[in-house]
This record gives structure tokens, sequence and C-alpha cells, in this order.
């Protein structure tokens, strides 16, 4: 079985792409953290994903929100529903600190991540 280690992409450590990520302010930046957070496997990185989707660059953006939304989906967090579509995993799939982090931010992240249903 590999270890979160072997998921994380060659370069900076999570704690640092979190970091880096938290303070990015170009898109393009934003876009290339996320895929690298995403593809890291860390659940460390759940809430600062959740923190940046309701941001104005990751809304005003196709392509960064769905690279926000593609590293929730590789955390177990959303899923699809279709064509560049996200929603959250029902309730009872998600981990309670998750679920309690979706809980903290929810006012911050739109409404139709939480209305959308899967395919």
């Amino acid at each position: 079985m590999a270890t979160r280690l072997e998921h994380r992409p060659a370069g900076m450590p999570v704690d640092e792409l979190i970091a880096e990520f938290e303070l990015a302010t170009r898109p393009h930046r934003i876009e290339v953290l996320a895929d690298q957070l995403g593809a890291s496997a860390d659940p460390d990185a759940i809430r600062p994903l959740l923190t940046r989707l309701g941001d104005c660059r990751v809304q005003e953006d196709a392509d960064v929100e769905d690279a926000v939304c593609r590293a929730l989906v590789a955390l177990d967090v959303m899923c699809t529903a279709g064509n560049l579509s996200f929603a959250f995993r029902p309730r009872h799939l998600l981990t309670p600190d998750v679920v309690e982090t979706v809980r903290d931010l929810g006012p911050a992240i739109p409404m139709r991540y939480f209305l959308a249903r899967e395919a």
C-alpha cells in the first residue's frame, strides 16, 4: 500500500504548498497549487481548498474553479455531477472533521455545491 509521501508531488512539502496556496493571488498560480494539493492526497489540504472555493479569483475563472474542485474530488470531499459540475459528497460519506469544516465555512461556499447532486 502506498503512503501519503508516495502520492506527494515532487518539490515542496504539503505544508509549504498550503502556505503558498493561501497567499497566492494570481489565478494561474492558484490553479497550479490546487492541482498539486489534490495530488498530495493529504487531508490537511482540505480546509485551505474549501476556504478558497468561494474566492472571487476561483469563481470568476472556470479553469481555477475546476482545479480547486478536482482537488476536492481527489480528496473525497466532492464528486463530479457531469460536465464541470461539482457537488459535495453526501454527508454520510464525509469524515466528521470534513463535515465540521464545511459547516464552519458554509457561508463562504457557493450554495450550488450543496444543491448539485451526482448524476
